[in-house]
């Protein structure tokens, strides 16, 4: 292939643009005055067309005809980056070893100048690697939960991928995503992601792992998926279709290792076939429309059918690294983080503003037949229960109500609300306003509210208030209670994909604690505070200490409120101090 004088200075000018050594974030506009676009043509049958050349195809942006600067006919090199869900429930399902052994013809390319590049990502991003031709034959090795604790973030890896692949030497240019997740923990949203992925020349194809029931989840494409801890994130089906068609690309839903490798068969297939058309734009700014037309009846065109950004003038920023900025990009939670004098970290949520991130939704839903991923997400659908986690005037709201029995015996058990940083060794207080599931009757720990910690993709911790008197076992604490309400409490910890299990049982609070003390079992505001400490969990009420036990099942997740059952909980204030 000859590269025209042209050609190589519009090269070097998109080169030198990604190539930057200042420290502070710079703006990421993929503004190269040569534009790529890649083309595939498939006829009546589905076969693909070749043999053709630049006169048989029209481009047109803005429905202006454009030059052709540049053509390259199928079997092209490409610079292709690999980026991988690192995570670990892609290693505990097997899906990280079978990506490794069906990525490996991929990862050796199909020509002698192909560039392959690698970046592991889980809810952090890892190293973006130039694979050398040694590591092409033997890929290296990407070990589960070896960047950040497991999560998802898709959109900061991608904004990763785009900015380096930007300066690589080949025209055609494609990134294939491998997951089993959703994006939960980006600091980019989705049309920041998808303007990135338009004003870029890579193709973006994108493989989801998802399980039957999680497809069941996914297939309301007009509803966002839930996750466990009750925060609403995008629909991973329609975000991997939104990608792959704004790029020019194919999106891909394997359920078995069959369709796993035809899926990548599928784009090795495609990218070798594909012809690549290049054009310099004429100085429109903006999002501009696309069109490829081919003189030759019968032929399917796909392409990207649009590039440019809506919206110019908001750019992502990213570091030198091509890291997404932190202080340009932040998490809404971080603006209540404070340092103490010793630099531990402490998280205040007043629930002031509506905009500081936490689960803000009412919806009627009901439980999936099975259990999804872990547990990872929840379905929501038309039912007989009622759900809230909002911001309310005075603080932050959980409740249930349900319809019926039915709709009860057939309902999801748990209402949770957390968000925040991850913690693993922490003190944390919440104040609660509730009526504290007055009809609470047995071990099943219903109709009951209290803070949740420990929350994770496993699971989380459950401290439990309740007033009642019908579900303490102790016969002397209610004929001590002499008719009267008690306040009782317990400690839970459940599997997403299990029912609860005591850690304490409910246990009666004396109503005159040490010291001439009381706790009032009548009073509508507690303040419940947990302190985790290396799997020695201290419990208090009030500022009163009623017990302290040894559990590690969860090592470390976020902090928030639950209610098991139905009833409402009013929080009007949170904080989490981290111990040393």
């Amino acid at each position: 292939m000859v590269i025209s004088p042209t050609l190589r200075a519009g090269l070097l000018l998109l080169c030198s643009a990604i190539a930057f050594a200042q420290e502070e974030p710079f703006v990421f506009r993929v503004d190269t005055r040569l534009q790529s676009i890649a083309v595939q043509l498939t006829d009546r049958d589905g076969n693909y067309v070749q043999g053709l050349s630049a006169s048989d195809f029209t481009l047109l942006e803005n429905g202006r005809p454009q030059r052709i600067a540049f053509f390259g006919a199928e079997h092209q090199p490409v610079s292709l980056a690999v980026l991988i869900d690192s995570s670990f429930s892609m290693n505990a399902s097997g899906k990280l070893d079978q990506a490794r052994r069906f990525l490996a013809p991929l990862i050796r390319g199909h020509h002698p100048d192909d560039e392959i590049f690698l970046l592991p990502f889980d809810d952090e991003v890892g190293k973006f690697e130039t694979l050398t031709p040694e590591q092409r034959l033997r890929p290296p090795v990407i070990r589960a939960g070896s960047l950040g604790r497991g999560g998802t973030a898709l959109y900061d890896a991608l904004a990763t991928v785009l900015c380096r692949i930007g300066g690589a030497k080949n025209i055609q240019q494609a990134i294939v995503v491998i997951t089993d997740g959703a994006d939960q923990h980006s600091r980019l949203n989705l049309e920041e992601a998808i303007a990135l992925a338009r004003s870029s020349n890579a193709q973006v194809f994108t493989v989801g792992f998802y399980s039957q029931a999680e497809h069941e989840i996914f297939r309301r494409r007009d509803e966002p998926a839930i996750l466990a801890n009750g925060r609403e994130i995008d629909n991973p089906i329609v975000v991997f279709e939104r990608l792959a068609a704004e790029s020019g690309a194919e999106s891909f839903f394997p359920s078995s290792e069959e369709d796993f490798q035809k899926a990548l068969d599928r784009i090795s297939a495609f990218m070798k076939a594909q012809y690549t058309l290049a054009y310099y734009p004429g100085g429109a700014a903006g999002l501009r429309k696309i069109e490829v037309k081919v003189n030759r009846r019968g032929t399917k065109v796909s392409a990207r059918r649009r590039v440019g950004s809506e919206t110019p003038g908001e750019a992502v920023r990213l570091t030198a690294g091509c890291e997404v900025s932190a202080e340009e990009h932040p998490y809404p939670w971080e603006s209540r983080m404070s340092l103490s004098s010793s630099n531990a970290k402490s998280y205040h949520e007043d629930f002031s503003n509506p905009q500081s991130g936490w689960p803000n939704r009412r919806s009627r839903e009901r439980r999936p037949t099975e259990p999804s991923g872990g547990g990872r997400f929840l379905q929501a659908a038309t039912g007989g229960t009622s759900t809230s986690s909002r911001y309310v005037t005075g603080g932050y709201e959980i409740s249930r109500s349900y319809e019926s029995q039915t709709a009860r015996n057939e309902g999801s058990d748990v209402v949770i609300a957390a968000y925040g940083p991850v913690w693993s060794n922490f003190r944390a207080s919440v104040l609660m306003e509730s009526d504290w599931g007055r009809s609470a009757r047995d071990a099943s720990f219903s109709d009951s509210v209290g803070v949740v910690f420990g929350v994770s993709a496993e699971g989380h911790y459950a401290f439990l208030l309740g007033v009642g008197k019908e579900f303490v076992q102790d016969p002397n604490a209610v004929a001590a209670s002499a008719g009267r309400p008690m306040i009782a409490y317990a400690l839970v910890k459940r599997r997403w994909n299990g029912p609860a299990a005591a850690i304490i049982p409910w246990t009666v609070i004396p109503a005159d604690g040490p010291a001439g003390r009381s706790l009032l079992p009548t009073a509508k505001t507690h303040k419940l505070s947990v302190e985790s400490n290396r799997g020695q969990i201290t419990l208090l009420v009030d500022g009163f200490q009623v017990e302290r036990v040894q559990d590690s099942t969860f090592e470390d997740g976020y902090v928030g409120v639950g209610l098991f059952g139905k009833g409402r909980a009013l929080v009007q204030d949170l904080l989490v101090e981290e111990l040393p």
